[in-house]
């Protein structure tokens, strides 16, 4: 009874908040338009303009602002309103308000057979798109401040230096790459300069880059980090000088693109395969470096436990943890394959140590086998990586992505607090943000079943770290990709446009334990992921390292985007807020508090019994009551 009211109250306070923003909307359009009768016509007074100006266009006004606010419904101005103030917002409010004034002068015309004058309504536009986003960030910075306080300022912040590009060579195909460019490409991107060794071209400009000297130059500009991406455009380049700057920006980490007159150069005529690809290459940025030495005090001599040992994230954490020597490694896991294949590793890897290592096999939604577990090996620290995380398979298989991913890790946080562990870190997934899918549902849940275990046993450190996909991690598009095009292809790419985060194993593993060691209890962390990468991009990167150009010697198809999906990725929600943490890489989240009191014990009781009982439609329902917008992403994805 107490949840329905709530969920009323919360609905209640939802659409209020929401006619409020419409009549504010109301308010600034009116308003705008009429200073920008005043502004145009400065020599009246503010009354003198309502009454010769405003009032004889008075009923198309009314008109056309019932229609702006039906216009902000179509772009979802409402909808998102205050939370989703960013820069696609933004856009959304420009073209909204372009669209209304156009209906606007439509109606004027139909309805008093004139229009306000055309100065009058480009000042117009100017003010309701200053005033209609202005107000939304302006809520938007009042609910994180009345949150956070002056901390909200630098939630806000993020960096914008445009991405640095040089282009290697300054003929016809250069001139041709750098118009393209000029063209075609955002604020985002900045053509510092061209290389060419011609010594009739050093210091001339194509267009307004300048040629900055011969190609050897491209050393010094990455040695002093002054490029963050070099695009070459080199028809006539010999194998050997190709190899030797394509080596180079791989050394310092700089992605490289080729045009495709090059082709002859990359598909192994003139130059020789290029070496295998490393996963690094792909992360189009440097990857983060960690100050390991610091965490060995929290490990050395400690008995450590791994959940999901046996999986890409579980098992990079055994092989880091080892280096540490820990009195005991416990490999905990469901698959006795996979278990037993890290176990192997290990004991190759450190044939001193393999008495440290115990295999355990086990499910960590069995609650009497996890406590038998924790009862025979008493854990100090506990590393939480098991969950199911394929997306589309989860969607079929809702029961079970419950009864792992919700009921596990409720089940492994209540073993940490019961047997006293010290500290007990959770590995989550950016897909946990505005979750569109099960497996994102369930990671939600599962932060907060974390959350509420940190407020329940005050003994034991709770953490939750958060990020992207991984490269080459299992189900991952690089190992994928690649034995596409060892098959020479296709490669299928879901959609063009789709974006993810990425980060490689060992440095995603690195900042887990960074924030075991430097995290506080119930703290909930995001990894540092850099920028979204387009798959379509990361696809292309790949086939031109291994010596091929996409879509000419490596066709590239499009298969659509699969239930659950989403087409962009978040670290965040809109509801969050980060700020730098104390240790770099890591970003510490501040979020509302979603439930109060035992309210998630409730909730996963209730999972328990309807799993159980495998009912799966109540347990989608379940799950979209308790998970904020889930279900509404979910009525949409069936819908289409």
């Amino acid at each position: 009874m107490n949840e329905a009211i709530a969920r009323v109250l919360r609905c209640i306070r939802a659409r209020i908040g929401a006619v409020m923003l419409v009549c504010g909307d109301l308010a600034a359009l009116l308003f705008a338009l009429t200073l920008s009768f005043w502004l145009r016509y400065d020599n009246l007074t503010l009354s003198q303009v309502i009454h010769d100006h405003l009032l004889r266009h008075l009923p198309s006004v009314c008109i056309a602002l019932c229609c702006y606010s039906l216009i902000f419904r179509a772009f979802r101005l409402y909808r998102y309103a205050w939370r989703f103030a960013s820069l696609e917002m933004l856009g959304g409010v420009v073209i909204a308000n372009a669209v209304g004034l156009c209906l606007m002068l439509v109606l004027q015309h139909v309805v008093n057979g004139q229009v306000i004058p055309y100065s009058v309504a480009v000042i117009f536009l100017m003010l309701s798109i200053a005033m209609v986003g202005g107000m939304r960030i302006f809520l938007r910075m009042a609910s994180l401040s009345a949150n956070y306080g002056r901390q909200a300022f630098n939630f806000v912040h993020r960096d914008t230096r445009p991405k640095r590009i040089i282009i290697l060579g300054g003929g016809p195909a250069g001139a041709r790459l750098l118009n393209a460019l000029l063209d075609d490409l955002g604020p985002g991107y900045e053509v510092i300069g061209i290389l060419d060794d011609s010594p009739r071209k050093n210091g001339i400009y194509i267009r307004n880059a300048r040629v900055l000297g011969p190609m050897r130059n491209l050393y010094r500009l990455l040695e002093e980090r002054a490029v963050d991406e070099v695009l070459i455009a080199l028809p006539a380049a010999s194998g050997a000088m190709f190899r030797e700057y394509v080596l180079a920006c791989r050394r310092r980490k700089v992605p490289v693109k080729i045009i495709p007159a090059i082709r002859d150069v990359l598909n192994g005529q003139k130059l020789p395969e290029l070496e295998e690809i490393s996963v690094e290459d792909l992360l189009r940025r440097p990857p983060v470096r960690t100050d390991l030495s610091k965490i060995g005090g929290c490990i050395k001599g400690a008995r450590v436990m791994v959940t999901g040992a046996g999986g890409s994230i579980g098992s990079e954490l055994c092989r880091q943890i080892m280096r540490f020597d820990p009195a005991t490694l416990i490999l905990l896991g469901h698959g006795e394959n996979s278990i037993h294949q890290i176990y192997q590793e290990l004991r190759r890897s450190f044939p001193d140590r393999e008495d440290c290592l115990r295999m355990v096999i086990a499910s960590v939604a069995d609650e009497v086998r996890m406590d038998q577990v924790f009862n025979a090996h008493r854990p100090q620290m506990v590393f939480h990586t098991a969950a199911h995380k394929h997306v589309p398979i989860m969607e079929t298989n809702l029961i079970e992505a419950i009864k792992n991913n919700v009921l596990g890790s409720n089940c492994v946080a209540e073993c940490c607090g019961r047997y006293g562990v010290q500290r007990m870190v959770l590995i989550s997934t950016d897909k946990a943000v505005m979750p569109s899918s099960v497996m994102g549902a369930t990671k939600w849940l599962c932060e907060e079943v974390t959350r509420a275990a940190a407020r329940k046993f005050s003994s034991t450190s709770y953490v939750t770290v958060r990020f992207g996909n991984v490269l080459g991690s299992r189900g991952s598009v690089v190992p994928i990709f690649h034995e596409a095009i060892k098959r020479r292809g296709p490669i299928c790419v879901t959609h063009p446009e789709m974006t993810r985060f990425f980060m490689s194993i060992p440095e995603a593993v690195q900042l887990v334990l960074q924030a075991s060691a430097f995290g506080n209890s119930g703290q909930l962390y995001v990894l540092d992921m850099g920028e979204p990468v387009k798959i379509m991009d990361l696809a292309c990167d790949m086939i031109r390292l291994c010596g091929f150009e996409p879509n000419s010697d490596i066709p590239i198809t499009f298969t659509g985007i699969r239930n659950g999906e989403k087409l962009h990725e978040a670290l965040v929600s809109e509801d969050e807020a980060m700020e730098p943490a104390a240790c770099d890489g890591l970003f510490e989240v501040h979020r509302p508090q979603y439930f109060i009191g035992d309210e998630v014990t409730e909730v996963v009781t209730k999972f328990k019994k309807l799993t159980n009982a495998g009912d799966t439609v109540e347990v989608r329902n379940l799950l979209g009551e308790v998970v904020p917008g889930f279900a509404h992403k979910t009525l949409l994805a069936e819908a289409v």
